[in-house]
């Protein structure tokens, strides 16, 4: 039982001992101790406590070595790579290739384009590669998350500390695995995932070595060019900006776009920086505008993931609605509705209770949902 990733994940979540005890239902002389090994939980703690942290229950109870595939990972941060987030990581991982394997569904890996020297022509070249390699074109990235787990990635949505917006990690045979902050607003998760891509892409050496740059080093410009030019092509820009280049770009234009490209507002202006539209000192008169008036990360028109739709006021499922909102998902609904795997299995992976996936898999089946897949 490995009682020894409570307290790095519970600090992950921003909770105090007693935050999470009172969740327990125990004090936080019982939390302490079982974060110092001296005490080990029951298999129904374990359980709640599980539950508490929002992770896989696996991730206290399977073996944590000999495992016949280990993720490599890569973070801007290295420090927010804790041992106890590699192996809630891994866990879930585990089970989505499970689902994979048994569904018969294709991990995807991108295709590896190393780009080291910043070269703002390569890393545009690379932008159109990887648009072409999302079946998109010119068209609007719409939802990113969405587009990207159609394609047979990975992408986990889950709360990281406040400084990590993301990380991502790959093998040969599970492919590329892309780790978001569920806590940023949808503009930034996007443009983190596609960050992450182009790390993929362009410095999977990195994942090998565990030689990770600091945020100074040029692979962060590119990865930060190669997310810019997917959201906003050269094309586009050219076209939505016409007549406003060196000009102030007026706060409702920046509001326009970002609402018909699922962009942030300071994503557009470090566009128009990118491709000298507007003077590197404009950009950052107009986005120190933005922090000014809306604080560091936040904007107006907040956006809204399509699978948000299906939310009520509370923030929780309209009933009978959404019901396969993600990927991961789909394939545990799926796998479920075939006996392949058990109820309890599923609610295990999704870190669902029982009641509501026994619900929403009977909304899954009634709506003919497994067939059509």
């Amino acid at each position: 039982m490995n009682v020894n990733y409570i307290g790095p994940l519970r600090k992950q979540q921003g909770l105090t001992q007693t935050e999470l005890g009172d969740r327990l239902g125990v004090t936080r002389q019982t939390v302490a101790v079982w974060e110092r090994g001296e005490r080990l939980p029951s298999f129904g703690q374990i359980s709640r406590i599980a539950d508490a942290l929002n992770v896989p229950v696996d991730l206290f109870i399977k073996p944590t070595e000999g495992d016949p595939i280990t993720l490599l990972f890569r973070a801007d941060d290295s420090a927010a790579l804790t041992a106890a987030l590699k192996a809630q990581i891994q866990v879930q991982v585990e089970d989505y290739v499970g689902l994979e394997e048994e569904l018969g569904e294709t991990p995807a890996l991108p295709p590896a384009w190393p780009l080291d020297t910043y070269d703002e022509a390569k890393a545009e070249r690379i932008a159109r590669e990887l648009r072409d390699f999302l079946g998109v074109e010119d068209a609007p990235l719409g939802d990113v998350i969405n587009l990207m787990e159609d394609k047979g990635f990975k992408v986990i949505l889950t709360s990281l500390p406040a400084g990590v917006s993301g990380f991502s990690a790959y093998t040969e045979e599970w492919g590329g695995v892309i780790v978001v902050n569920a806590d940023k607003p949808v503009e930034r998760q996007y443009f983190t995932a596609l960050h992450e891509l182009a790390h993929l892409v362009c410095h999977r050496k990195d994942y090998q070595s565990g030689n990770v740059p600091g945020v100074r080093d040029p692979r962060e410009k590119i990865a930060n060019h190669v997310a810019g030019g997917m959201l906003l092509s050269r094309e586009t820009m050219e076209r939505e900006l016409r007549g406003f280049q060196h000009q102030w770009l007026p706060e409702p234009l920046l509001i326009n776009l970002k609402r018909r490209y699922s962009v942030s507002m300071r994503t557009v202006l470090m566009r128009a920086k990118q491709l000298d539209m507007i003077t590197a000192k404009q950009c950052g008169q107009q986005i120190g505008k933005l922090t000014k008036e809306y604080g560091r990360e936040d904007e107006p028109a907040h956006l809204k993931r399509h699978r948000d739709l299906f939310l009520n006021v509370d923030g929780k499922d309209i009933e009978g609605a959404g019901v396969a909102r993600t990927r991961l998902e789909r394939l545990v609904y799926e796998a479920a509705s075939k006996e392949m795997i058990t109820r309890s299995r599923a609610a295990e992976i999704l870190n669902m209770p029982a009641m509501q996936v026994r619900r929403n898999l009977g909304a899954w089946t009634s709506d003919g949902a497994g067939a059509a897949d």
